[in-house]
């Protein structure tokens, strides 16, 4: 497909409009629905185990306010205006880090596009086929745009998956509802006002960043809902003089980069999948402190040290400052710690569970004697970690891509593992079956409330929402 290079947001806009479904590779329609099971285990996860989601939850229902809505939440038994369950949606998957991730546009870009596609098909009453192609183009636009901007918006300190993500989930939620040209280009206008998200959530483990994927999705549907209606966003929200890449890249950026392959090289190929629930720039260290813990059969008792080098960004993110990441006193902190997670996965596999052993005397000892530095050759995901020995010994191993990555990917049965440990404890098995059964299906769906329906704990109480 052949975008010509106008203006970068109406070339996004036209080519997340008219994507055809039978257009898209097979290949790419199967990763999509691997990437949504993914979220759905996730938000399952969130909804089970984040200590963030019974106040938003609580929060959203004040909000509410007797408001009736169609929209499906995973886990609760209610009904929501779209916007209020795509904010749900959105925030309890992203609140165990544990959601899809894309490398070269450092964000994660299947939390907010679902949870915005799923309020909208559920309100529209979409087909299956819809909303797949809408994800594809969502994931292309939002990694797209990331990679044309790569980490420079980091070093801003914003967190792109809220300030890139918006732009994506609006102009796949346009496809969804089947805006005209203008009112969507309209919408996108409206980003510009809309995009959010720091970094100063790091201070302190605050659960602000679990919040920007859900405002992102929130934000894109008001935006929708808007423009819809005639009202007028600004041109040019993505390129212009006072756009997005103006404004939120440190650096000089060409936004007309997110027009390269577009609708060639589709990008949920180019998306990874999370093994473990933290920072994706700490996997690379979990995966080789598992191997040689494993290969060496080493106990915390006979390590004097662990080494690690990382690339820039990730050490930014990850690793600096070394005298609070060696202290982490909440779960978001420790997410955001390559000193917890190397120490974490000495004395067991990292899972969710490892958050319970922040204050373990072992694991404070293992932080203290982890060193985290830069290297000049490494960027991206690559890692090198060494464990020096009590006996002298220094064992080594370098991580370029961490599992996960579309080159090292998960294998089906571990994302099926995956999906199933979260959505099971809520759904029971049979129900986590059949939904597994609907995703694999999900292109013959026609409508997405026959999925959603599968969400929901039990049916809606009385008195709608």
């Amino acid at each position: 497909m052949t975008v010509a290079t106008r203006g970068v947001t109406q070339a996004l806009v036209d080519y997340a409009l008219t994507l055809e479904y039978e257009s898209i590779p097979p290949a790419v329609i199967e990763r999509a629905k691997s990437l949504f099971l993914d979220f759905l285990g996730v938000a399952f996860g969130g909804h089970r185990v984040a200590e963030s989601t019974s106040p938003i939850v609580a929060g959203v229902r004040d909000l509410v306010c007797g408001a009736r809505g169609a929209t499906t939440v995973v886990g609760e038994p209610d009904l929501y205006p779209p916007h209020y369950g795509a904010l749900l949606n959105a925030t309890k998957a992203h609140s165990m880090d544990f959601d899809d991730t894309h490398r070269e546009a450092i964000m994660h870009p299947g939390a907010p596009i679902f949870a915005t596609l799923l309020a909208l098909a559920e309100e529209e009453g979409s087909s299956g086929k819809d909303f797949l192609a809408a994800a594809v183009a969502g994931y292309d636009v939002a990694n797209k745009l990331g990679k044309a901007h790569g980490a420079s918006v980091h070093h801003r300190g914003f967190h792109p998956t809220a300030t890139t993500g918006i732009f994506a989930c609006t102009a796949a939620g346009a496809r969804i509802l089947k805006l005209p040209r203008d009112q969507a280009i309209n919408a996108l206008g409206l980003n510009n006002s809309q995009s959010a998200g720091s970094q100063q959530f790091l201070a302190n483990g605050a659960w602000n960043k679990r919040l920007h994927v859900g405002l992102a999705a929130h934000n894109a549907i008001l935006s929708l809902f808007m423009a819809r209606r005639g009202f007028l966003g600004s041109a040019e929200p993505i390129e212009g003089a006072f756009g997005y890449f103006a404004l939120y890249t440190n650096e000089p950026r060409d936004p007309a980069a997110a027009l390269v392959g577009l609708g060639e090289d589709f990008e949920v190929m180019n998306t990874a999948t999370k093994p473990y629930p933290c920072c994706r720039y700490s996997h690379g260290v979990i995966d080789a402190v598992t191997d040689l813990v494993r290969d060496n059969r080493l106990s915390s008792g006979d390590i004097l040290r662990i080494e690690v080098q990382l690339g820039e960004t990730a050490y930014l993110i990850v690793g600096d400052s070394p005298e609070a990441k060696r202290k982490p006193s909440n779960v978001v902190e420790a997410q955001f710690s390559v000193y917890f997670a190397a120490a974490a996965t000495v004395i067991s596999t990292f899972r969710w569970d490892s958050y319970e052993t922040m204050q373990a005397t072992d694991v404070r000892a293992l932080m203290e004697r982890t060193t985290v530095e830069v290297a000049s050759d490494l960027d991206g995901m690559a890692s090198r970690t060494a464990i020096v020995t009590h006996d002298g010994r220094r064992l080594e191993r370098e991580v370029l891509l961490p599992k996960g990555e579309p080159e090292n990917p998960m294998s089906q049965a571990e994302a099926e593992a995956k999906f199933i440990e979260w959505t099971e404890p809520v759904l029971g098995p049979r129900k986590t079956q059949d939904l597994a059964r609907q995703v694999a299906g999900l292109e013959r769906l026609g409508t997405m409330a026959e999925l959603t329906r599968s969400l929901r704990l039990q049916a809606p109480s009385t008195g709608r929402r």
